[in-house]
């Protein structure tokens, strides 16, 4: 499934909620426990956050998920939690939030309702991150997130100045082109089965051309901060963009 939103009148975002409290829309992608959600942020103040979250819905909401992608609804899903403030999902927060309730949706805010009071439990966050609305504008390095498994992993266009878009990719790790950094061979093995925390990676060239992913495309990925099983820092990977989940770029300009 894929979206572009673009705001409109009407948006989610409520600013008299001040310390990023408010109706956090999130991205919902994958099934069961590979299922996770990705906040939709802003660089205004306080939706300043870019937050992915793996999460376990409660048996309303995942039979309501389960039972419209089973019939072929290819439409993006949204969730629209109860007001919080969205920094309580930070682990270095007192005492994180371990589960909040909501709607789920089928489309964005305004869609089709699928199942309400759904409770959410948070089995991991796989990366949470406040933006610098103050940083300087322009181009940085292109880096994105990498977490899931070897075989069914997701990229998620790692968001740091403005102007910017957030992106979410189903992707897989090619077998047989794992290396070290310096390029000699690895075993897929190495990479080990699970990035349980997103893992920050750069993309270079194969096919890989522009800044935004494109289903099909070969991008050669360096993972310079991720351990090894072996203990190694860092390794290179081949990795095969899947199709695309969720692209939004008005709301990050």
């Amino acid at each position: 499934m894929s979206a572009i939103h673009i705001r409109a009148p009407g948006h989610h975002h409520r600013p008299e909620l001040a310390g990023g409290a408010g109706l956090h829309s999130m991205v919902v992608f994958g099934t069961g426990l590979d299922c996770y959600l990705s906040y939709r942020p802003m660089f205004q103040a306080p939706y300043n956050f870019q937050v992915l979250l793996a999460v376990e819905f409660d048996e309303r909401g995942s039979g309501a998920l389960g039972a419209d992608r089973r019939i072929g609804r290819t439409d993006i899903h949204t969730f629209d939690p109860e007001d919080f403030p969205i920094a309580e999902l930070d682990p270095g927060y007192p005492s994180p939030r371990g589960s909040f309730r909501g709607t789920l949706i089928r489309g964005r805010r305004g869609g089709t309702t699928l199942a309400t009071d759904v409770l959410v439990t948070v089995r991991r966050v796989v990366h949470f991150a406040e933006l610098d609305p103050t940083r300087e504008r322009g181009r940085g390095l292109l880096t994105h997130l990498c977490f899931g498994q070897p075989d069914r992993m997701y990229l998620a266009h790692h968001i740091t100045r403005q102007p910017s878009f957030d992106q979410i990719v189903a992707a897989r790790l090619i077998p047989g082109t794992v290396t070290d950094l310096l390029g000699e061979p690895l075993a897929d093995e190495i990479v080990g089965p699970t990035f349980a925390q997103a893992q920050p990676i750069i993309l270079g060239q194969r096919e890989f051309i522009g800044t935004r992913l494109r289903a099909g495309e070969l991008a050669v990925a360096a993972f310079p901060a991720t351990a090894s099983a072996d203990g190694a820092q860092g390794f290179l990977a081949e990795i095969a963009v899947g199709h695309q989940i969720y692209l939004e770029v008005a709301d990050l300009a």
